[in-house]
């Protein structure tokens, strides 16, 4: 299955089934992060920034992944 089909069945997912989809495929996320933290940190860190910011997230939670990223360059 492609990314796009991948992201067009999640959005199509009720949200309670989102949420349980990130419950799982949490344990892999962390693997990648754990196999290559810098690689990771440089790719999904602005990309979460940017997301957060266009969706409107709270300053605080903001606040609190600039402190992340500086705390694992």
């Amino acid at each position: 299955m492609k990314v796009e089909e991948l992201v067009s069945a999640f959005e199509q997912l009720k949200e309670d089934e989102q949420l349980m989809l990130f419950k799982r495929i949490m344990p892999s996320m962390c693997e990648l992060f754990k196999k290559d933290p810098q690689r990771m940190m440089s790719e999904m860190m602005p990309h979460c920034r940017e997301m957060m910011q266009g969706c409107g997230m709270d300053p605080q939670m903001m606040s609190m992944m600039a402190k992340m990223g500086k705390e694992n360059p």
